[in-house]
């Protein structure tokens, strides 16, 4: 609509006053013309006082005429700006309204002008923060719960540890503090890239190294890249793009099952390439209908039972760096039994292409 937008509201003034200010010149013309042709003092030599009077006459009709040119150019330009007064207001109120604390109030957007244009840009605005708010909402609701489990859990070890110190109560208690640690930290870091800070500064990141280094760490295969490719690189944090290549691993590992293999690959050529990034494996799969949930925090699919947990925050986390580096993830079905989580971002050339 921004593009195509009309300036309605400037010509709307522009042309009534230009409209005005014609009709003004054309009857403000005729006067004179009309007046010139009778001027009071040769009224006065010729006609005497009658002639005076006449003149005088003639002075008051112009006067009149210029009072009905104001009383039409008022008349003409009152629905305009009474409309165009209306419509400030109406904005005005919802503003108000939202910024008081109604959020689902929006503005009403009402032709093609720039008054529609604010409204609309109000209204994008509006659905953005409501969106986030009620994102984080739920964020923080899943977080509690969440965190309830490895609470009771830890609560539990310490009051058996407090009773009867043992060593074998040690190493779950530091694994419960890595669990709450561990969620803790995504839970911040997924605020903060809703909340669009700039993390880390861009730079040449090889994801090919990355994803080495991360497959080694949790002890899966790297499938083969061919000596003649392309480099795996693009521009970005490495800090992120090594989170989202460890989430991955890491979800495979505990939803699927082996073997997980990591492969990389570039699709097209020149300015348009991207570098694709799939972590494979070989567990049950995931239903059709659940291939975009699973990307949904704390997401937790009907027929997981409570003990089992929810899938965190793993693969929101992946969507939202994906999406910060200008690529996307998907699920797919390579075929049965085999699930794949694909992730597309513009090489490194691309990029600076672009």
């Amino acid at each position: 609509m921004r593009a195509g937008i009309q300036r309605g509201l400037f010509w709307q003034v522009y042309l009534t006053l230009l409209a005005s200010l014609l009709l003004a010149a054309i009857l403000g013309a005729g006067l004179w013309h009309w007046i010139s042709e009778r001027p009071l003092s040769a009224s006065i030599g010729s006609a005497g006082i009658g002639g005076a009077v006449m003149g005088a006459r003639a002075h008051v009709h112009g006067l009149a005429i210029l009072l009905t040119v104001a009383a039409v150019v008022g008349c003409a330009a009152y629905p305009v700006m009474s409309r165009i007064t209306r419509r400030l207001e109406a904005l005005r109120s919802s503003v108000e309204a939202w910024g008081g604390g109604a959020l689902a109030r929006r503005a009403p957007i009402d032709g093609r002008d720039e008054i529609a244009a604010v409204a609309a840009s109000f209204n994008a605005a509006a659905d953005r923060v409501e969106a986030l708010l009620t994102a984080h909402k739920t964020l923080l609701a899943h977080a509690s719960h969440e965190l309830r489990s490895p609470l009771a859990r830890l609560a539990l070890a310490t009051e058996m540890f407090a009773t009867a110190p043992t060593g074998d109560l040690l190493p779950a208690i530091r694994c419960e503090i890595a669990e709450l640690d561990g969620l803790v930290e995504e839970i911040l870091l997924a605020s903060r890239l809703d909340s669009g800070q700039d993390i880390d500064r861009r730079e040449c990141v090889d994801c090919l190294a990355l994803a080495a280094e991360e497959a080694a760490r949790a002890g899966v295969d790297v499938g083969a890249v061919e000596a003649s490719s392309a480099p795996f690189e693009v521009e970005g944090s490495a800090r992120l793009l090594r989170r989202m290549i460890r989430n991955l691993i890491e979800n495979a590992v505990k939803h699927g099952e082996p073997p997980v293999e990591v492969r990389l690959g570039i699709e097209g050529s020149g300015p348009a390439s991207r570098i694709t990034i799939s972590v494979v494996d070989h567990g049950p799969g995931i239903r059709p209908e659940l291939r975009e949930r699973v990307f949904e925090p704390f997401f937790r699919p009907g027929d997981r039972a409570e003990a089992g947990g929810s899938w965190g925050l793993g693969l929101s986390l992946v969507r939202q760096i994906a999406a910060r580096h200008g690529g996307a993830v998907s699920c797919v079905s390579e075929s049965p039994g085999v699930t794949a989580f694909v992730v597309e971002l513009p090489s490194w050339r691309s990029d600076r292409a672009g």
